[in-house]
């Protein structure tokens, strides 16, 4: 999808994607392992057509990894600051690739923010090796605004699922530095705009088009 990216990255990033467009199938972050597998005393919750591996000898608590479908995916505590290391074993062991990809290109991160994460109560959110220019993009306006909500009030979803956002965010988008500091979903459409249209020169359609890039706008008020 992206030229010159490693072609496993390039798969991870397209399975997020159809996941995505499925409909609910992207999960990035969870309260709880039994959110995942089953069971447990909470709501219950359960993600169908998995299951879950150990990372090497790794607890389950830092660290596991997801197998949706014959598609490997890691899970990792957002707290835990090893993530870097973490992600060159699951290059190694699951992706085939000779560790994780090293350079100022490339960042390791969690696909939900880490600061968010842990002050949402997430046990563990997915993570992924993706283009850093996007990534710190997003890190320094939108993920930043998702720290300070969940400072003033934690998250209570037991279940985080891809967004618009998350996507962008994957695929290498770079245009958040653009989206103003407004609670405005009018003042973020331009933003929006430029999202759905590089998502669409990568060839990722919105289904519900305009629609979706409106939605988008007024999402991006409730969390900056």
């Amino acid at each position: 999808m992206i030229p010159g990216w490693p072609a496993p990255l390039q798969r991870q990033l397209q399975v997020l994607v159809t996941q995505f467009l499925a409909g609910g199938e992207a999960w990035i972050g969870i309260a709880s392992i039994d959110n995942i597998v089953g069971g447990g005393s909470g709501p219950r919750t359960i993600r169908l057509g998995g299951r879950l591996e150990t990372l090497g000898s790794r607890a389950v608590s830092k660290a596991f990894v997801w197998i949706q479908g014959n598609e490997p995916e890691l899970w990792l505590d957002p707290r835990d600051k090893n993530y870097r290391d973490l992600f060159d074993e699951f290059a190694r062991t699951r992706l085939g690739m000779a560790g994780r990809p090293t350079g100022s290109d490339w960042n390791v991160d969690h696909v939900f923010p880490k600061a968010a994460g842990a002050l949402d109560g997430l046990s563990h959110v997915r993570a992924m090796s993706i283009g850093a220019p996007g990534n710190q993009a997003l890190g320094r306006t939108v993920e930043k605004e998702m720290k300070q909500r969940a400072d003033d009030v934690a998250g209570r979803k037991r279940v985080r699922h891809a967004t618009w956002m998350t996507i962008g965010k994957a695929s290498g988008f770079v245009g958040w530095d653009s989206l103003p500091d407004s609670d405005s979903a009018a003042a973020n459409a331009t933003a929006a705009r430029a999202l759905f249209a590089y998502l669409a020169g990568m060839g990722i359609t919105a289904p519900a088009g305009t629609l979706e890039e409106r939605l988008t706008a007024h999402t991006l008020t409730r969390i900056r």
